[in-house]
């Protein structure tokens, strides 16, 4: 059965969590929750299906069942799970500061953990004033040398970057970039489909039991990247419209990610082979599909499979749109179509400057 199935998250409890993501309306679990994964084929923590005649089959399960193309499309039809669902998509309670950390690429995960790497971008639903973020070194420690040294003595004061981010914010975060949500923020997080994270500083905070989490140090500075990347999109907006604005934040080989707010309007899309998933994240809207209307509201996650055809989604709302392009460069290639230049689109649009461009497109 092809339909819009809204997701039934996983909630995971970590030391640094809190309460805000029931603040801003999220219908969670009671007590402490850190991560509410909306949409996960993890083993273990796949997401279920909240509506409709499969409520209560995972993703993983539907996936299985009526096969990789008509749910994913036709890029993943042929690929094993864990790289046929490419994604994982959380809203992360940052009540307090997460570890400092990194994840590994493709090529170091498939060849140490038999896995798939993490790239992520983070989107800024909710923060206190002057809120930071850790992403790459700071200025003043630059030698990679010097920088290993200090992370093998454990002395982390002053060596990274922090920079300070505000609601509404995107923040790209490549593998091998060290980064940390400091306290204060929640955020929605777009990623590939690993769960590999390498700690490097956890403050030397215990659990309930006394227990400090465990680092990986070794590993994390065996991916490290001691080159700065580029950390704030503001993304590129490409149809303004009937109460309806719609801005390109991602564009990159792992994901791309719209921002779409509309006030009232209504939104006319078409899978054409390719999955999505809409992350809402404040306001209420409908999607109506086969003359059926499906509410959603905010804090929820809905998944779009690849063939079920023409529908709408009506309403006030602000939405982040997730999907995985057939090819990243056709994007890239139909945003220069309308007008806009090459450094205009890797400037903001999260990813794009990672692309692999062809001579003509450098030049």
């Amino acid at each position: 059965m092809l339909y819009p199935y809204k997701m039934t998250p996983v909630y995971k409890d970590y030391i640094w969590g809190g309460h805000n993501l029931k603040r801003l309306g999220k219908p969670v679990v009671e007590g402490r929750v850190a991560e509410s994964w909306e949409l996960s084929a993890i083993p273990g923590s796949e997401t279920k299906i909240s509506n409709g005649v499969l409520q209560g089959q995972s993703i993983v399960d539907v996936i299985k069942k009526y096969g990789r193309k008509k749910i994913l499309g036709d890029k993943f039809a042929a690929a094993p799970m864990n790289t046929g669902f490419p994604l994982l998509l959380k809203f992360i309670d940052a009540n307090d500061r997460l570890s400092i950390q990194v994840h590994p690429d493709n090529e170091y995960a498939k060849e140490h953990e038999h896995g798939v790497g993490k790239t992520e971008m983070w989107y800024i639903v909710d923060a206190k004033s002057g809120a930071t973020v850790i992403h790459g070194f700071a200025e003043s420690c630059q030698s990679p040398v010097k920088i290993r040294e200090s992370i093998l003595k454990g002395e982390h004061s002053g060596l990274y970057r922090e920079i300070q981010v505000k609601k509404g914010d995107v923040v790209f975060v490549p593998a091998g970039t060290v980064h940390a949500l400091n306290d204060g923020l929640v955020v929605a997080e777009i990623q590939q489909n690993s769960d590999l994270t390498y700690r490097i500083f956890d403050y030397d905070r215990t659990d309930s039991y006394g227990n400090k989490r465990p680092l990986h140090v070794n590993k994390a500075l065996d991916v490290l990247s001691f080159q700065n990347s580029k950390a704030l999109y503001k993304g590129i907006t490409v149809y303004r419209d009937n109460g309806i604005e719609t801005k390109y934040l991602a564009i990159s080989e792992y994901f791309c990610v719209k921002e779409i707010k509309s006030e009232g309007g209504t939104l006319e899309l078409n899978p054409k082979g390719t999955f999505s998933a809409f992350m809402f994240l404040d306001g209420e809207a409908q999607i109506i599909y086969d003359e059926e209307k499906l509410k959603i509201s905010a804090m929820e996650t809905v998944f779009i499979p690849a063939y079920m055809g023409k529908y709408k989604i009506r309403g006030s709302f602000l939405a982040l749109h997730v999907y995985v392009a057939d090819s990243a460069l056709k994007v890239y290639d139909s945003l220069r179509n309308k007008g806009f230049s090459h450094e205009e689109i890797i400037e903001n649009a999260a990813g794009a400057e990672n692309l692999k461009f062809p001579l003509r497109v450098v030049i």
